[in-house]
């Protein structure tokens, strides 16, 4: 149950201002640095961060579509899937994400399998993938090519966003 629907939020604003945000998507992501540069009187600051932003992304090296797994947890396998920040990135990398389930879906090795991703992408956060994870995968996925990538890029939203794509296009894929 959500703190919107337990009334929570709803009882703090009784009492206190409240500003809420949902991101799942990179113009999400966009609006809300707006919004709190003009909660916090930064408005023009904040609309050069976004400017730079968007300058940033249209630098990105446009890849081949190449289909990407993008785990985030192990026991369960857990993947980034539609409607979910990651999966915006993974798109303004160029890249396009092989799961079509939303949000966090559980995956089986032998769906693993059968997704049969061009590229397999094991983030830094929030499971602290490893090379033993690398290697675990190449048993299952031995024509994919598999990256420990910086979680940080793919997920953290706000100014992090200015570094996203120098480190996309510095990525061997």
């Amino acid at each position: 149950m959500s703190l919107i629907q337990t009334g929570y939020v709803s009882a703090l604003a009784e009492t206190y201002p409240v500003w809420m945000s949902d991101i799942t998507h990179f113009d999400d992501a966009l609006r809300m640095i707006q919004d709190v540069g003009e909660i916090t009187d930064r408005g023009p600051q904040a609309s050069e961060l976004i400017q730079q932003i968007a300058v940033a992304f249209q630098k990105i090296q446009i890849r081949t579509e190449k289909r990407v797994l993008y785990l985030i947890w192990k026991s369960p396998w857990m993947a980034a899937g539609k409607s979910t920040f990651i999966d915006s990135m993974i798109t303004k990398g160029g890249w396009q994400n092989a799961i079509s389930l939303e949000r966090y879906p559980s995956l089986t090795e032998s769906q693993i399998q059968s997704i049969n991703p061009d590229i397999v992408f094991l983030s830094s956060e929030p499971f602290p993938f490893a090379d033993k994870h690398m290697e675990e995968l190449k048993s299952i996925l031995s024509k994919s090519k598999i990256i420990l990538v910086d979680g940080e890029m793919f997920s953290w939203y706000g100014n992090r966003m200015l570094q996203a794509p120098a480190y996309f296009n510095s990525l061997p894929v």
